[in-house]
């Protein structure tokens, strides 16, 4: 790595991590706030705000790459840097080039981050904050709402599961041949998984021959048929804290068995988007940082900044909401924010080039 490129990386990182802490600080402090309001400051809280502290950082980071691809540029023109290294023959596109590159290498960390650091911390604030600072002691990490699984020739429905005690409340069992015909139909008012089994407790199961349906009542039923474990259960339980590989491998499973995964589809495409949102956000800076050093210096590409990440968020909220409803598909409403802003910090460095009012030299 050249001089110029170590010098200019250390600058970028370093307005990138006081971006970062700032932004992540001052979400922490009003969310303390506001929750300490209604529940009343305590250690809880304050353990509660530490493990929401990473996912705080993963959604501030493009943010932060954006901060510091401005405010770097903008000290560099304000110390007629950018002059000297224009006049040695380095163009604004070199010095591009090299944010661009930090960004992406922030953007790959960040994604590793809320993929496999942020799911666990973010599950463990919600508990923290259920079971100690709401004083709920039965709170369980785990949606009450009925969900669908297709397992191997079967499609499972589970009212209910408690992870504690490893027994589901309420659940339907639909099997199948390999002609995807239903064999046979189970209800169950509970099953508990003990000894690598599962065990259905009072229900009834109905099997179809020749579509002719024969029911009868039980009391005790081994369930070999159900193949996964209680830990597989928690998971499609949370969704919102799979990684992207579990992700993907429950929206196939249900995709498959016929169950809409529209939303999840599109939390799925947004995963990736957002971590190339670092990228996106840093090459925006450069045209608009060198705008805001002819005219304010660092509080003017601080506003423009701010303004810049507003705007970001609301039309990244639209898209994710357009796909959620079906309007768009989900991987346009996924993607469309970061197309939308690089072709918006195309155009205005190209534009700021041929007109000479970009450059501030």
């Amino acid at each position: 790595m050249k001089i110029l490129d170590r010098y200019l990386s250390k600058e970028f990182i370093r307005y990138f991590v006081s971006a970062l802490i700032v932004f992540s600080m001052l979400f922490i402090l009003v969310e303390i706030l506001n929750r300490s309001m209604k529940h009343g400051l305590s250690l809880a809280l304050l353990k509660y705000s530490l493990f929401l502290l990473p996912f705080v950082m993963s959604q501030m980071a493009p943010i932060a790459c954006l901060i510091a691809s401005m405010f770097t540029l903008t000290t560099l023109s304000k110390n007629s840097e950018l002059v000297a290294m224009h006049a040695s023959g380095i163009s604004l596109e070199r010095i591009a080039t090299t944010f661009v590159l930090i960004a992406s290498i922030l953007g790959f960390f960040n994604f590793f981050i809320s993929d496999w650091i942020v799911p666990s911390t973010l599950k463990q604030s919600k508990i923290i904050f259920n079971r100690e600072v709401r004083n709920d002691a039965t709170y369980q990490y785990f949606r009450s709402q009925a969900i669908w699984y297709r397992a191997k020739n079967a499609i499972y429905n589970i009212h209910y599961f408690d992870p504690k005690q490893r027994q589901i409340h309420g659940v339907d069992i639909y099997l199948f041949d390999p002609k995807f015909q239903m064999t046979e139909h189970i209800h169950a008012k509970s099953a508990h998984h003990d000894n690598n089994e599962w065990t259905l407790q009072d229900g009834i199961s109905t099997t179809f021959i020749d579509d002719f349906p024969i029911s009868h009542h039980f009391k005790t039923k081994v369930a070999s048929y159900i193949t996964e474990h209680p830990k597989d259960l928690i998971e499609l339980g949370n969704i919102e804290v799979l990684t992207f590989h579990e992700l993907r491998n429950f929206i196939r499973k249900n995709k498959k068995a016929g169950f809409d995964t529209l939303r999840h589809e599109v939390n799925l495409h947004s995963k990736i988007a957002y971590a190339v949102a670092c990228l996106v956000m840093a090459f925006l800076g450069i045209p608009f940082s060198t705008k805001g050093s002819r005219s304010g210096g660092v509080a003017a590409s601080f506003g423009i900044g701010l303004a810049i990440a507003f705007f970001y968020w609301i039309c990244l909220n639209t898209g994710i909401s357009l796909g959620y409803s079906g309007a768009i598909p989900p991987i346009v409403s996924a993607w469309i924010t970061n197309i939308l802003f690089f072709m918006g910090g195309v155009y205005v460095l190209n534009r700021g080039q041929k007109m000479k009012k970009v450059w501030p030299f």
